[in-house]
């Protein structure tokens, strides 16, 4: 029987082609090889990017870090005053605070700048030692929880009228503390003059505004459910709540100048009460705005105690 040429090369051509097809689905170019270890890697660094150490978070455990947040996102050198060590600062500085009068923070849109002579003297109030901040020898006692200076004005509606308290245990002097308080809100450059009123001390039941130097324990105590955390001073409701531990201890851009953050600290608080928000710094090397969370950060801005742009906005704005 004669094989037909014809029929013979085309089952050669068929039987070469099966071979073929099935030794190249197995089979990879060098370039496709290639390909695939670069996807392979590609993927190992977005896993190493998203998280570093191959712990995948449970859908429960991210709930329950948000929950957290919200907790801490809630408004509203003295070594007897607190335990605090430099640690335990460093740590809660960096948690979250919140906002006395609401989360956003003002953009400052202009700057203003002093010369060195001028920065100096704003750290000064006429008759008052800053640098000593009514700081005495002796404690006061625990016959009564809260002392107040001894001389007190009558309510009246022409002034602001606050009252100034201190906790027991304390080592500050009340008469020196109202001496202070009133020097630096009705000073010329503070907040009279801004809004056009004095202040005033009356008893606290008569009081618009209570200032109370209190320790970190009570700080915390009196500002929730802001997050003091024991480190910093709070305006809650009609209560404007001074730490001790920073009275005595400033903030780390202050360096050693406790006059300037004092003046701050009273400024800052009392410009809450009186409806005024919390600012940026403007620029680099510009006065900080009193309104500018000066405890935590300066942010490159000289500190500043006094509500100098809160002046010149009033004076500029419309009528």
């Amino acid at each position: 029987m004669k094989i037909n040429p014809i029929f013979s090369l085309f089952t050669s051509l068929t039987i070469a082609f099966i071979v073929g097809f099935s030794l190249s689905s197995s089979f990879k170019l060098p370039y496709e090889l290639s390909q695939s270890s670069n996807l392979v890697l590609n993927y190992d660094i977005k896993i190493n990017e998203e998280d570093p150490d191959h712990n995948f978070t449970t859908e429960n455990q991210k709930n329950e870090n948000l929950d957290d947040i919200d907790k801490l996102s809630n408004e509203t050198n003295a070594d007897e005053y607190t335990n605090i060590t430099s640690n335990d600062v460093e740590k809660n500085e960096n948690s979250i605070l919140p906002e006395s009068d609401g989360a956003e923070v003002k953009i400052t849109s202009f700057s203003i700048y002093q010369m060195d002579e001028e920065i100096v003297n704003n750290k000064t109030v006429p008759n008052i030692d800053m640098s000593k901040g009514c700081l005495v020898d002796d404690i006061l006692n625990d016959e009564r929880v809260w002392y107040s200076p001894d001389r007190l004005e009558n309510y009246t509606k022409r002034f602001f009228n606050i009252s100034i308290q201190v906790e027991f245990g304390l080592n500050l002097n009340p008469n020196c503390l109202g001496e202070m308080v009133m020097g630096i809100l009705n000073d010329p450059r503070g907040w009279s003059t801004v809004e056009n009123q004095s202040f005033q001390i009356v008893d606290k039941e008569d009081a618009d505004l209570n200032i109370v130097f209190a320790k970190p324990e009570t700080v915390d105590e009196l500002c929730y459910p802001l997050q003091t955390n024991g480190i910093y001073s709070c305006r809650n409701e009609k209560n404007v709540v001074i730490n001790m531990f920073r009275w005595v201890s400033g903030a780390k851009d202050f360096d050693k100048d406790l006059s300037t953050y004092r003046i701050y600290l009273i400024n800052h608080e009392v410009g809450h009460y009186l409806g005024w928000g919390h600012s940026d710094c403007p620029s680099e090397n510009a006065l900080a705005p009193v309104m500018m969370q000066q405890s935590k950060t300066t942010d490159g801005c000289i500190p500043n105690g006094w509500p100098i742009y809160e002046r010149v906005k009033l004076l500029y704005s419309s009528p």
